[in-house]
């Protein structure tokens, strides 16, 4: 097997693909349909007429009369247009199909028809407006809308391997057993016992901690920079997953899917060995020595990478 080690970013989402059947014939807008509603017809005049007919009402008429559309004015807008009804609109499509014809109109400036909005979804988690990288626009993932679709399932399964995992108010109840790969006694960091062959792996992915002290650093670990411990894992977790709608810290991408923690990475850094066997039993495939994944996942989170080439 090939692993890639890719650079990721630490904001890395799992977002779970959903399948939507429209309704026949209705135009998906938003995130929600057309079914059910009735557009208005919104037709801005331009300001400036060849003829005569200056009064709004009689300029409807003479439109309604060229066009051969019948047209009920209801009022006019902030903005200078006038929003129509007309008893030929008993569709989207229909909608449609007229403001195209009432648009070439040469004394129309613009014809649309109006269509549904809703409230989206937004959790009441308090640090959700800081979340950026959920909102909407071309860098991000404009969750609010997809929220609108689904909030995900707990038949989903997300591994993420990382640092592992930390008894995380907003993690209750989200995280499945996983399993520790990290192999060296000095990154293990956890006291455990070593197998037959010298590995340090077992079945608790908690997190120990990471942390590097000015000790460490003159011994064990002289390439790594003294640090207090980043429970990245946690971190990563909770971008994905965090329990949502619940008024505390923050809103994962999915409010129900299931995190698979896999510790992959020590105290200072993590052996890509390690992440190759971790990654392999994320996925459901046998690794030596190792037990059966009874929950093999859909999704695989990897957020950690070096600069160097692939491996074999």
């Amino acid at each position: 097997m090939t692993v890639h080690r890719a650079i990721a970013r630490l904001f890395t989402a799992a977002v779970a693909l959903v399948s939507v059947t429209p309704v026949i014939g209705a135009t998906i807008v938003g995130g929600m349909t057309d079914a059910g509603f009735t557009p208005r017809l919104v037709v801005k005049f331009k300001a400036e007429s060849n003829r005569s007919i200056q009064r709004t009402e009689d300029r409807v008429a003479q439109l309604a009369h060229e066009s051969g559309i019948p047209l009920t004015d209801m009022r006019t807008m902030a903005i200078g247009a006038q929003v129509l009804t007309s008893p030929a609109v008993r569709s989207a499509a229909d909608a449609d199909a007229i403001v195209a014809q009432l648009a070439t109109h040469p004394e129309v400036e613009y014809a649309e028809r109006s269509r549904p909005l809703r409230a989206e979804r937004v959790p009441n988690d308090p640090q959700f407006g800081d979340q950026f990288y959920l909102a909407r626009g071309t860098t991000t993932i404009d969750a609010t809308t997809a929220w609108d679709l689904t909030i995900g399932s707990p038949s989903t399964v997300v591994a993420v391997l990382d640092t592992g995992s930390t008894n995380h108010l907003d993690l209750a109840g989200r995280l499945l057993p996983g399993y520790d790969f990290v192999a060296n006694f000095a990154p293990s960091n956890d006291g455990n016992a070593k197998d037959s062959k010298g590995n340090y792996r077992d079945s608790d992915a908690a997190d120990p901690g990471d942390w590097v002290s000015a000790a460490d650093q003159m011994s064990t670990f002289a390439e790594c920079a003294v640090r207090d411990s980043s429970w990245h894992g946690t971190s990563v977790m909770g971008v994905i997953a965090a329990n949502a709608d619940n008024g505390v810290w923050l809103t994962g991408v999915d409010w129900n899917a299931k995190i698979l923690p896999v510790r992959v990475l020590g105290k200072c850094n993590g052996d890509d060995t390690d992440v190759a066997d971790g990654l392999a039993w994320a996925g459901g495939l046998a690794v030596p020595a190792a037990p059966v994944n009874a929950t093999p996942a859909h999704v695989i989170n990897m957020s950690l990478g070096d600069p160097g080439p692939c491996s074999q």
